[in-house]
């Protein structure tokens, strides 16, 4: 009975299921790397960002251009009052007029904008990167939650199967003195803490299928493979530092500095005078000469330091903000790692741990167990806690390679520049 427990909640649970559940597995099993996959790919709130990078090169070629000229009908100098009112024929300086007008803006100018432009392309990529990158771990995380409770899931029912079928021996052998009415009362609290935890447990399965089916929609329904993937971590820490200079995030808040400046810069060109150039021929009616008109229009930034010195000192403020913006994210990352790290060093104690002396320990209080209820000397709910003690405590450790899992998914995000290393094989 204690190695049915062992193998049941130890490490050899993912081959106790299977066994338990011939074809449970279907053909279509979601893998940790192809639901990460699969979020990038089929990602609409990356091909938007996508999108928006696109149509801001589009756009950066279009601000590099001058404006597009103005063709100008009119009538001058007609009459409005006496008997010529609104007569074209009868003022001699009444004419239809047809011109062209063109706004020119200084070369530097244009070339600024169309620089500010490719800096909102270049961010909107960098924020596509970062977001593909952050996908991934919560992805990678919330197929890990399904995992953890599809699997706890089947394990408390069938704890609590072997739990009913003992139930059912125990109450038939009251009447001949074999058990005792103690002992039955006990195995039905122990079931209906076990049925309690399942339920739990398929709950938390549901929410993080509900999860996880935000990035890769349908295929979150699909059961998962019966062995925990491998994932190694990415960097080593003394590699930590260098390797958080590269996170897309990071890039992210240099890329969003490069479009405050280029706007600042923008803003600086503005103290540069637009001027417009304009041609009108007249058509006079009769013998009268036909009139030709050209002008020129310049603009007069009289209140310079109220318009565009203001606009540029506020841009300015604006690079600064975003600077600080930057070291607060390269901060947030930093601190990041820390945690992560501190997860990892934990976990590792924790499985020393458990193999050490917790295990072994809740092995030999179910040899005891065993052995006084052979003997007589313990009512068979004793064995059952003991049993239940068992599979608590490996069911625990398990989460605890799950939690390493975890905290390679957090360092794999912070740390990989080529996204999340999953490897092939299962995990320790």
């Amino acid at each position: 009975m204690k190695r049915l427990f062992t193998v049941v909640a130890g490490h050899a649970l993912c081959g106790w299921l299977l066994a338990m559940t011939p074809g449970a597995w279907a053909d279509e099993a979601l893998t940790l790397d192809e639901a990460v996959t699969r979020a990038v790919e089929r990602q609409p709130l990356l091909q938007s960002l996508d999108a928006a990078a696109a149509a801001a090169r589009e756009a950066a070629v279009a601000e590099g251009q001058l404006p597009d000229p103005k063709l100008k009908l009119g009538v001058q100098n007609l009459p409005a009052t006496g008997s010529n009112a609104f007569r074209l024929n009868r003022e001699d300086m009444t004419m239809a007029t047809v011109g062209v007008m063109q706004e020119v803006i200084p070369l530097q100018k244009r070339e600024a904008s169309a620089r500010r432009m490719e800096a909102e392309a270049g961010q909107l990529h960098a924020e596509q990167v970062a977001l593909a990158r952050s996908i991934q771990r919560d992805v990678a995380l919330a197929w890990l939650d399904v995992y953890e409770a599809q699997r706890k899931s089947e394990l408390y029912r069938r704890m609590a199967d072997e739990m009913a079928a003992e139930r059912t021996v125990a109450a038939a052998r009251i009447s001949s003195g074999g058990a005792a009415t103690a002992d039955v009362l006990r195995l039905d609290t122990l079931l209906a803490m076990t049925n309690d935890k399942r339920l739990a447990a398929q709950r938390d399965e549901r929410k993080a299928r509900a999860l996880l089916a935000r990035w890769i929609g349908d295929a979150a329904t699909w059961s998962l493979p019966q062995a925990l993937p491998a994932i190694a971590l990415a960097a080593k820490r003394d590699q930590a530092a260098g390797e958080l200079e590269r996170h897309p995030a990071l890039e992210n808040a240099r890329q969003e500095e490069n479009v405050a400046q280029s706007e600042a810069e923008s803003a600086k060109l503005e103290r540069q005078q637009n001027w417009s150039w304009e041609v009108m021929y007249g058509k006079r009616q009769g013998d009268r000469s036909d009139m030709v008109t050209l002008q020129v229009a310049l603009d007069l930034p009289w209140d310079r330091a109220n318009r565009q010195d203001r606009r540029t000192a506020g841009k300015l403020a604006l690079v600064e903000k975003a600077h600080n913006l930057t070291e607060d994210r390269r901060r947030i990352l930093q601190a990041e790692a820390d945690s992560a790290w501190a997860d990892w060093d934990s976990i590792e104690a924790r499985e020393a741990e458990h193999q050490k002396r917790l295990i072994p320990a809740t092995d030999a209080r179910l040899d005891l167990a065993q052995a006084g209820y052979a003997a007589g000397r313990q009512p068979l709910a004793e064995v059952w806690e003991a049993r239940r003690a068992v599979v608590e405590v490996e069911l625990e450790h398990w989460a605890i390679l799950i939690d390493r899992q975890r905290a390679a998914v957090r360092l794999g995000y912070l740390l990989n520049g080529n996204g999340l290393p999953v490897a092939s094989g299962s995990a320790p």
